[in-house]
């Protein structure tokens, strides 16, 4: 030991706890494929897959899909689930031995080891596991936070990350939309239409929002039966040039403020879904219709930047390249550019890239540090006319 301390230099040190750190983060994501298979067993025709899919159901009755306790449940938890947990989480951190040095390994170990006593003691509640009131909307991208992992107990088949995400963002797993109700609107356009399409595919109710029928700038009361019914308003209509920033910045907000005002009661995360454009990024090129459409898509995105950053619900923000519809020729279908957003949204992406030029990935670091964020009070782009009736 003494030889060993001489040997340890600040940078040894630094690299054992990123080594550490790495082989933590591998042995959860180890438990998570096992999590998944597990409740695919439970649901398997074989009795004795079944029974091993039971043992970790036995977790899901200890802390139900209403985030309720059955203290009953806690030590056959205990026994069930979270032995096996750090079993899983030992075995795949002693692979570290055949790589790495002993000291990252064993911090490792320990680390697990400490987190299993420390539940132990407290009958299986800990930082992930409690009997929330409300549940915040998860908004770290790659780490399991405490709202992120009760929506896998309300949702058991969806959200398996434990530690971190990367199980979800792989096999599509981040999102849960099977059972909901969604709100849409411009669900009869090139991006709406086919996102209306895998939305009901995926096992989702769907109610179009249809312009002049349901709502209309500065009156949007008709809205209202489909947004309390709605667990996601998804926000697909604009314009290019006639009522520009009505269509794609005023109402949009008014929208979403009064589906949050229905919602405020709700004790699982609304979630809002809105296209933007990568116009939000790039100049108009003197092209003089075009500068009145960047001009109203910025002005949503400022208020979108501060949406991003929201608990009381989940906000994902869309930004497609241009594609072909009635606003103009693009260089792919709105139908692939719904599925495109799809594959971002289902592995639980909340800044939605759909773009072959790559400049909506350059505008994700202003949502990340809300680079000219609408300050909170700001709801409006222009006019009282605008202002939510009723």
């Amino acid at each position: 030991m003494p030889e060993l301390l001489r040997e340890l230099t600040v940078a040894r040190g630094l690299t054992w706890a990123a080594q550490a750190a790495l082989l933590y983060a591998f042995a959860t994501v180890c438990f998570d494929c096992l999590h998944w298979a597990l409740h695919a067993a439970h649901r398997a025709s074989a009795g004795w897959l079944r029974a091993l899919g039971a043992l970790h159901h036995t977790h899901h009755r200890f802390l139900t899909t209403d985030l309720r306790f059955d203290d009953s449940l806690s030590t056959a938890n205990l026994v069930q689930h979270r032995s096996v947990e750090l079993a899983v989480h030992v075995l795949a951190s002693a692979l570290g031995f055949l790589v790495l040095d002993w000291a990252p390994v064993v911090l490792a170990l320990a680390a697990f080891l400490a987190g299993f006593l420390v539940v132990t003691a407290r009958r299986g509640r800990d930082a992930h596991h409690r009997a929330l009131p409300v549940v915040p909307a998860p908004r770290s991208a790659l780490f399991v936070g405490v709202g992120y992992h009760a929506l896998h107990h309300v949702h058991p088949d969806r959200y398996f990350g434990s530690v971190v995400t990367l199980f979800d963002r792989l096999f599509g797993t981040g999102c849960q939309v099977a059972g909901r109700t969604v709100a849409l609107t411009g669900a009869s356009v090139a991006f709406g239409a086919p996102l209306k399409a895998i939305l009901e595919r995926e096992g989702a109710t769907v109610l179009p929002l249809k312009y002049g029928v349901d709502y209309r700038y500065g009156d949007y009361t008709g809205a209202d039966e489909a947004l309390g019914r709605a667990d996601i308003l998804v926000l697909a209509h604009g314009s290019k040039v006639k009522d520009a920033m009505a269509a794609n910045c005023d109402s949009f907000l008014a929208l979403i403020d009064r589906f949050r005002e229905l919602k405020r009661s709700s004790r699982f995360p609304p979630e809002v879904w809105a296209v933007g454009s990568e116009i939000e990024c790039h100049p108009s090129w003197g092209n003089a219709e075009l500068q009145i459409y960047l001009e109203s898509k910025r002005a949503y995105a400022r208020h979108a930047r501060r949406f991003f950053h929201q608990t009381d619900f989940l906000y994902r923000h869309i930004v497609p390249s241009a594609f072909t519809s009635p606003m103009g020729k693009g260089l792919i279908s709105g139908a692939t550019a719904a599925r495109w957003a799809w594959l971002f949204i289902c592995r639980g992406f909340r800044y939605v890239p759909v773009s072959y030029s790559g400049i909506a990935l350059l505008n994700y670091f202003k949502f990340v540090f809300r680079v000219h964020a609408a300050p909170p009070d700001q709801k409006f782009h222009r006019s009282p006319l605008q202002e939510i009736t009723g």
